[in-house]
């Protein structure tokens, strides 16, 4: 007898489920690349750490909001915390093929981001395609991050709150804000909203390794400095 194929319904729970393993995985690297505890990650994202280790585990989905704090946490982009391909060869260097592009789900958002850039690299320009459903937000509370953003509506209707002012955005709307602005989102109408959604942080801090390199590298020049400054002292003595 042949094994039953999963239901749609299940696939896309299971895909989800593999996203939520994937997210936690790319989250503690960052966080042990940082060296940090998940008190220290609790202490400066807001969210607890039991939170924090579930999400690690897998076992809870965080929203965009809550990824934003971890990702400002860890000095990091949001986009550095899935797995982006890492290639220099070919075309997956420059290309993303419909097939190959990973769709991250927010249900408690009613939302899900379809990554349109999976290559990592400084600068990082992440591109995405938001989909919310009717009802669908980015969360009760504002919230800000590093970057720049901009955007451009596709489908439907989006709110768009940027330091307590609103906008109405209709299908052919553009808007473009400082990440570090207080904002927030939600579906403005009763139908699917769709949008083009693009993320830039400039800085070669938001790259985890080479600011790990960076530091190391500027301890070293400390100390040969260092060195340098003693075998002056010493010079001059003599």
């Amino acid at each position: 007898m042949k094994a039953k194929l999963p239901t749609p319904k299940k696939a896309v729970v299971e895909q989800d489920r593999t996203v939520d393993l994937d997210v936690g995985i790319r989250i503690r690297r960052l966080r042990n690349v940082r060296g940090l505890s998940l008190a220290e990650v609790s202490a400066r994202s807001g969210l607890s750490a039991g939170f924090l280790s579930q999400i690690e585990r897998g076992i809870s989905s965080a929203s965009i909001r809550a990824l934003a704090r971890i990702a400002e946490a860890l000095e990091a982009a949001i986009g550095d915390i899935f797995q982006l391909k890492d290639s220099t060869e070919g075309e997956s260097s420059f290309v993303s093929r419909h097939e190959d592009r990973k769709i991250v789900a927010f249900p408690e958002m009613k939302a899900s981001k379809e990554l349109l850039t999976p290559f990592a690299g400084v600068p990082r320009l992440d591109i995405y395609i938001l989909t919310m459903e009717p009802g669908g937000t980015s969360g009760e509370q504002p919230f800000s991050h590093s970057g720049q953003e901009a955007g451009l509506i596709i489908q439907g209707g989006i709110e768009l709150i940027v330091d307590g002012q609103k906008a109405i955005l209709g299908e052919g709307d553009s808007f473009r804000f400082a990440s570090s602005r207080q904002h927030q989102y939600r579906n403005a109408g009763s139908v699917v909203a769709k949008a083009i959604w693009v993320n830039f942080t400039d800085s070669f801090e938001h790259d985890p390794l080479t600011t790990l390199k960076g530091r190391l590298h500027d301890i070293r020049v400390m100390e040969v400095l260092s060195e340098a400054g003693k075998l002056d002292e010493e010079t001059a003595k003599s």
